[in-house]
């Protein structure tokens, strides 16, 4: 059993008289003969589509017919004779007359769509229709090749009166300049060039496959490959495949203006007037530069691709954007250029300071794709907020992530028992701005007299547990209370020495939750005394020894 190929077709009220077809198979994609052999298929009919219906059954193919017709049309002996050569296979719907060109439209569309498969093969015949109905076919078939991936040939049998022979004509190279219609539009509209870069390996191809001239393109194949390569690492959103994609993209272009353009202007015409906004667009994005770092123009070049996606409509890349570009910007104000790539270092940034705290929030949402608690602020709110970020110059941010360097506020953390020694070593050793001691009644009583023989005068709070050794039911609000407190410090100092084992597993549990938007540093201090010797004097300074 042969392919089934669907033939849409049309017939009007004029004079259907015999004529030589000739119709070659060339022209049908797809509808050679089963062999893969093509020639030239002759035959005699005074109605084209069943020339059409002859050649196909001759090449191995099954035929299924719609056609369009009006009432007129369905009482005429045309009609009947299509009828009697058909037999079966074959459906028709009465064009409704007197019909706006909206409603004639809807017609099509409601009844090819009902009758259409995804993946069908059709000929779109439009030799015998009339008025408008030839170009509202062609546009709900090009509709449908989208919609339901159908492979449409458009054809038309053009009649010349002096030889009195009908040829078949392929009108669907027309119709492909569809494709580049989306593709230029899906550029100029979201940045990506994707379906351009496939057109342009598909003519490539075609014209190594079928052109017999010495005279082919060499560089579209390259251009193509270069250009899908940067398309898909800016939709990926990997900054350093964005940066390599762009310098194997504009060196090339760049060592070869003049030949790509010969070539387009020759072999894809269609894209040449579009070769200077594709640059232009992506340039500004560009950073010429051997090594990747920090620096002013990295940091514009970020703002460009953070403008970009906004532009182009891509918030959620916009937003993981962001929060890296932010970061980017405090490093390099705190003088870190080189190794900013290692996540210890980006971690150890809190940039809640920078008042950005929405975006910081749908940043966090969409991270995870919403697989968390967290609110998704409104999208009119985050595009706003992004707005202003793009709107305000790189300079501008790195003078206040300046000023916050130099307010940079440090905490220490730790955990409280019966005993003095641990505490007061590290509050020696240490100056934070803030201490949190996570402790019980017993600890709190002792904690006055460790700050005065520690000599420290700075903010400290403190966190009760009812039980320091088995408070499991109070784990969760004792590490919501740290994490409150913590929210505005960029530094957090972890001792786990001082305190029970359950007190240090409490601070554990907490470090996990901080660690993110702020540099943390673990340590323990160490008193090589006897016990004996501790307890009789605990306010001795210990050494302090860092794991992290």
């Amino acid at each position: 059993m042969g392919e089934v190929v669907k033939l849409v077709t049309f017939l009007g009220l004029g004079k259907y008289e015999e004529s030589e077809i000739k119709i070659n198979g060339n022209l049908l994609d797809g509808c050679v003969k089963n062999d893969g052999s093509q020639d030239i298929f002759c035959v005699r009919q005074s109605i084209f589509p069943l020339a059409l219906i002859e050649y196909l059954n001759h090449i191995g193919k099954q035929v299924e017919t719609i056609f369009f017709l009006t009432k007129t049309v369905k009482e005429s002996k045309t009609w009947d004779e299509c009828r009697r050569f058909l037999r079966s296979n074959i459906k028709d719907f009465e064009i409704p007359e007197g019909e706006s060109s909206s409603n004639l439209m809807n017609f099509l569309v409601r009844n090819l769509v009902e009758n259409l498969e995804e993946g069908d093969r059709v000929i779109l015949d439009v030799t015998h229709s009339f008025r408008s109905i030839p170009l509202m076919a062609s546009v709900v078939a090009l509709y449908l090749k989208e919609a339901k991936d159908v492979n449409v040939s458009v054809v038309y049998g053009k009649y010349n009166k002096e030889t009195k022979v009908t040829e078949c004509e392929d009108l669907t190279p027309l119709t492909k300049a569809t494709s580049w219609i989306y593709a230029v539009r899906l550029f100029k509209e979201y940045g990506y060039a994707k379906e351009l870069a496939d057109l342009i390996k598909k003519r490539n191809e075609e014209i190594y496959r079928r052109s017999q001239s010495s005279k082919k393109p060499k560089l579209l194949g390259s251009m193509s490959q270069k250009l899908q390569d940067l398309s898909s690492s800016i939709r990926l959103g990997s900054i350093v495949a964005i940066r390599k994609n762009l310098t194997n993209f504009f060196n090339f272009i760049d060592r070869n203006k003049a030949r790509i353009r010969e070539e387009t202007e020759v072999f894809v015409p269609e894209i040449a007037a579009l070769l200077d906004g594709i640059e232009k667009r992506y340039r500004v994005i560009h950073v010429k530069s051997e090594n990747f770092e920090l620096s002013e123009k990295e940091l514009e070049s970020e703002k460009e691709l953070l403008d970009f996606y906004l532009q182009t409509g891509g918030l959620g890349m916009a937003l993981r954007l962001a929060r890296e570009y932010l970061i980017n910007v405090y490093l390099m104000s705190g003088g870190e250029k080189s190794d900013f790539l290692d996540r210890n270092v980006r971690e150890s940034v809190s940039i809640s300071t920078f008042g950005y705290d929405t975006i910081l929030q749908a940043r966090n949402h969409v991270a995870h794709f919403g697989f968390n608690k967290l609110q998704l602020p409104s999208l009119k709110k985050i595009e706003d907020h992004l707005k202003v970020l793009v709107q305000t110059p790189p300079e501008q941010l790195l003078e206040s992530a300046r000023k916050t360097q130099r307010n940079r506020k440090r905490a220490l953390l730790t955990p409280l028992g019966t005993t003095k020694g641990a505490l007061y070593t590290v509050l020696k050793k240490i100056s934070p701005d803030l201490l949190l001691v996570i402790t019980s009644k017993q600890g709190k009583a002792i904690l006055s007299e460790i700050l005065e023989k520690a000599e420290f005068k700075g903010e400290f709070r403190v966190i009760l547990l009812e039980d320091p050794f088995m408070g499991v039911s109070e784990i969760d609000r004792v590490v919501s209370e740290i994490k409150e407190h913590l929210s505005d410090v960029d530094e957090v100092i972890v001792n786990l020495t001082g305190g029970t084992t359950f007190l240090t597993y409490v601070i554990e549990r907490a470090k996990n939750q901080i660690r993110y938007g702020r540099k943390v540093k673990t340590i323990l201090a160490v008193d090589k005394r006897t016990y004996e010797e501790q307890k009789q004097n605990p306010f001795v300074v210990g050494e302090i020894l860092e794991l992290d």
